[in-house]
């Protein structure tokens, strides 16, 4: 039974409108033999979440989202969780949930981003770039994690909108000297559960996460992903596509896989 079986099968038992998803549900799944609890918390917050820890695996979602992105984020976490606890059993803890302070200096590659952070009294939380500062314009009355959930979804959203020229000419850029595949659209967010993405349709997406790695590994995963322009699996033939544009690709999925917990907003 696939993961993603496995989430239908617990939501059809009792089929219910959109609007009247539990906030809550707990079932296991079996890893190396053993059976590992897991709680989906629906949650009122911007992004999706998974942690791994001595009480099982929770994944905190975004209750806004659609029925179909809820399962859909619930399957690719869960996937990723449960490979994680295949390869390192001893694994504690996932992204971390950064704080924010006034202040201080945040280091995308080769740029640099102060952080301004004020509270007011209207109801939404708001961010802009203003040449070198991200301005963080926080509601008052939030809880802790809640004004940190709202500060990391608000600066990812200031660096998608700032980077995405970049990414998007490196792409093009890229495609032009070894792929020469169509390449119809190029988007960013705050991806937890993968690095990049390339649709059948030659859509791109790429995790603002992804931007804290060093040069070469980001281009490493640009070209990943242009690479499924011309066979979109991971056969043989895809990675010989890969190796022939970058002979040490291995060095930089090794850098991803030791340093997934480093890169987060």
């Amino acid at each position: 039974m696939s993961l993603f079986s496995l989430f239908d099968n617990l939501t059809q038992t009792k089929p219910k409108p959109v609007e009247e998803i539990p906030l809550q549900q707990e079932f296991e799944i079996s890893v190396n033999g053993e059976n590992i609890p897991v709680r989906i918390l629906y949650e009122s917050r911007f992004n999706n979440r998974v942690s791994v820890n001595k009480n099982g695996i929770i994944i905190r979602i975004a209750g806004r989202q659609h029925k179909d992105e809820q399962r859909k984020q619930i399957d690719a976490l869960l996937k990723w969780a449960k490979e994680k606890l295949g390869d390192k059993p001893e694994l504690m803890d996932s992204l971390q949930q950064r704080v924010y302070v006034n202040g201080e200096i945040l280091r995308v590659g080769d740029y640099e981003f102060m952080i301004s952070v004020f509270h007011h009294d209207k109801a939404k939380s708001s961010a802009k770039i203003f040449k070198n500062n991200i301005v963080l314009s926080i509601a008052r009355g939030l809880t802790k994690e809640a004004e940190a959930d709202a500060a990391s979804y608000l600066v990812a959203k200031c660096l998608c909108k700032f980077f995405l020229p970049i990414v998007t000419e490196r792409l093009h850029e890229l495609n032009n000297n070894y792929f020469k595949k169509p390449l119809n659209s190029v988007k960013m967010k705050y991806a937890t559960s993968f690095w990049g993405h390339c649709s059948r349709g030659g859509h791109i997406v790429i995790s603002v996460r992804l931007l804290f790695a060093p040069a070469r590994t980001i281009d490493y995963v640009m070209i990943h992903e242009l690479a499924h322009l011309v066979h979109h699996d991971h056969s043989a033939r895809f990675w010989k596509v890969v190796e022939q544009v970058m002979p040490d690709f291995q060095i930089h999925e090794k850098h991803l896989k030791d340093n997934h917990l480093k890169y987060y907003l």
